[in-house]
């Protein structure tokens, strides 16, 4: 008696946690293709005043509309420093390898975008970093780099130093 009272119970709940799971229907349609590119214009994309049920004001950045990659894309690339403008807080670097954003620019220039919030650090001989700062950079040396892209803006986010460019094919 027991035994079939124990296997009735564990049935109602098994019923139980499987008819809202079926009642849902099949899966929502339109999950898009998760690659983070835009085709079109994004507008209003900035900061600015939101009512509590999100309409309002925003100012964009730079313009009302953004075409090309209207969303941050994160990069990642290595390379050796080939220019500093300490006035313009930029580093140019020849890519040796990188993402799939950098490696259509491998063995090209670009001009990496620092700021007030980008991390410089120095690799290690043991691989620990320590922090550093922008004017602790040299030309010559190697660095890898991680940011956003934005409208053809290569914004770092963090510029190490010392970096050992192993390149994977």
């Amino acid at each position: 008696m027991k035994k079939l009272t124990v296997l009735t119970l564990v049935v109602i709940l098994l019923a139980l946690s499987v008819v809202p799971a079926l009642a849902a229907g099949g899966p929502p349609v339109n999950h898009g293709t998760a690659s983070g590119n835009c085709t079109g214009k994004q507008v209003n994309v900035g900061t600015g005043d939101q009512n509590r049920f999100g309409v309002g004001n925003q100012v964009g950045y730079g313009s009302s509309a953004q075409t090309s990659f209207g969303v941050r894309t994160p990069f990642a690339l290595s390379g050796t420093i080939s220019a500093l403008d300490p006035a313009a807080k930029t580093v140019t670097v020849t890519v040796s390898c990188g993402n799939r954003l950098a490696s259509p620019v491998t063995g090209q220039e670009v001009t990496l975008q620092t700021s007030d919030s980008t991390r410089f650090l120095l690799r290690n001989a043991d691989g620990t970093v320590t922090p550093i700062t922008f004017d602790d950079l040299a030309l010559g040396q190697n660095v890898s780099s991680h940011g956003t892209l934005v409208n053809n803006v290569w914004t770092a986010t963090r510029v190490t130093s010392g970096a050992l460019l192993i390149c994977q094919t």
